[in-house]
């Protein structure tokens, strides 16, 4: 394994892993994203890290918790076969950011939320506090989980 995940596990204190296991791997992965100041040794383990869906799995938690403007960097270093997912969820990230602040009309959410993913779905229901929007997801949302949770959440807005 590298370097740099050798010095990532040592700034969690773990006890020493298994580097072969790619779950003892993803448990390190994990924890180190919800440290902020490891996000750099973090960034330089995943350069090396020889799973690509392991790698892809963590940075789309790492897009998850970083500004927009970091993610490219992130999504570059998965190898151009491997950074589609990463690339849509990039992309879903920014519409929930837009559509939270309010930078997205109503006419595009009607427009757009049939090509939506399941997942962003979700995150407008949970998430976003605009009622014309909760209740456009209330009744054409995909799923009826994701219906009756923009319903709920319509009711606390």
């Amino acid at each position: 394994m590298s370097l740099a995940f050798e010095h990532l596990a040592e700034a969690l204190r773990t006890d020493p892993i298994d580097e072969s296991d790619e779950h003892a791997r993803w448990a390190i992965y994990r924890a180190a994203v919800a440290d902020e100041a490891l996000l750099g040794l973090l960034y330089e383990a995943l350069k090396d890290e020889r799973e690509s869906s392991l790698a892809s799995a963590v940075v789309v938690l790492v897009l998850e918790r970083t500004e927009r403007s970091r993610h490219a960097e992130w999504i570059d270093i998965l190898g151009d076969e491997h950074r589609g997912f990463s690339d849509r969820r990039s992309a879903e990230l920014g519409i929930l950011e837009d559509l939270m602040s309010e930078r997205i009309p109503m006419v595009m959410v009607r427009d757009s939320l049939g090509e939506w993913s399941d997942w962003l779905q979700l995150k407008i229901a949970e998430s976003v506090r605009i009622s014309d929007v909760l209740e456009f997801v209330s009744r054409e949302g995909r799923t009826k989980r994701i219906r009756r949770i923009a319903s709920e959440s319509l009711r606390t807005v």
